[in-house]
């Protein structure tokens, strides 16, 4: 019986932070796709787009990698190879302690360890906006059957004998916009314990998900400030500018407000905030005063206790 208390694993989802914005392209935009053709002076290298609609889009991997990417750098810790050929490396760990001690793994998960860590991030496609307020018009270009592309010809020049390799590379024009969400799983390990603050690896806590949303935060203002998005960036594609539109904190209990006591029960989900922001260089830390707000532990402890009343009751 002991033994059987020992080995109950218990993961518990108590709500979700929902970031959103959009992803405005201030300089050409290339995330490469696959060339069904390649015709004498077309497409060297096509963007990737929707085989529908033939619209261009941000895959989420995309997105999702260039913000992994850059905390791996700036955490600075040891990379080890993904593949057994040893051709792909990131931060990875065959151990699930180091795996979950780490702000890369924690968050963007781990298979490489005994005990996968999966990810608790969730980035959607960015799919070009339908509600532009700018330059760019998404409905009219569809409509009228113009192109949502541009072709950009670069040239490479032999050092020796001045000859010339052209190649075309295939961009969303700058202007374009496409809406992103990202969704971060507010949840405990398998230990089913969610604490204020802990320095256990097995235990999840508040300060542990603060320190996430701000790792999430701070990738989000290095691709716009520093970095950039797609391919040949050092050649002036990819710049864009990221507007967070709104930051929803969801909790799954009814949270206790003067007005709810009275109110049902049968409601459990809350939004217990949603704030608007401008651009996100100009506001991160404000986002990160807000962060600080944020509270799930108490959310537990309550979930618990109601829990315990109603088996208590029956």
């Amino acid at each position: 019986m002991n033994d059987d208390k020992k080995q109950r694993k218990q993961i518990k989802l108590l709500g979700y932070i929902r970031i959103a914005g959009d992803i405005e392209a201030l300089t050409g935009l290339h995330i490469g796709g696959i060339a069904d053709s390649i015709d004498k002076g077309g497409i060297d290298n096509p963007v990737i787009k929707n085989p529908v609609t033939n619209e261009p889009y941000i895959p989420g991997s995309s997105l999702r990698g260039r913000m992994r990417s850059l905390l791996e750098k700036k955490t600075a810790k040891i990379l080890h190879p993904m593949t057994r050929a040893k051709d792909i490396w990131m931060e990875i760990y065959e151990s699930e302690k180091e795996a979950l001690d780490s702000e890369v793994c924690r968050v963007y998960g781990n298979s490489a360890s005994e005990k996968s860590v999966p990810s608790v991030l969730i980035v959607r496609d960015a799919l070009m906006s339908r509600n532009d307020s700018g330059d760019y018009r998404r409905e009219d270009y569809m409509k009228n059957g113009l192109p949502v592309t541009e072709a950009k010809m670069e040239i490479a020049v032999d050092r020796i004998t001045a000859h010339a390799v052209p190649r075309t590379i295939e961009r969303v024009p700058a202007g374009a916009r496409f809406d992103f969400e990202i969704i971060y799983k507010v949840q405990t390990y398998e230990n089913g314990k969610f604490e204020a603050t802990s320095m256990d690896y097995g235990t999840k806590s508040d300060d542990k998900l603060r320190a996430d949303l701000k790792n999430i935060l701070w990738a989000l203002e290095q691709i716009e400030t520093h970095d950039g998005l797609g391919g040949n960036t050092s050649r002036g594609h990819g710049q864009v500018n990221i507007c967070i539109n709104g930051l929803e904190d969801i909790h799954f209990f009814k949270q206790e407000t003067k007005d709810s006591k009275d109110e049902s029960p049968e409601d459990e989900v809350k939004t217990a905030a949603e704030v608007e922001c401008e651009k996100m260089k100009k506001s991160f830390a404000d986002w990160c005063e807000k962060i600080n707000e944020i509270c799930y532990s108490q959310d537990l402890k309550k979930n618990d206790s109601q829990k315990t009343e109603e088996a208590g009751n029956s």
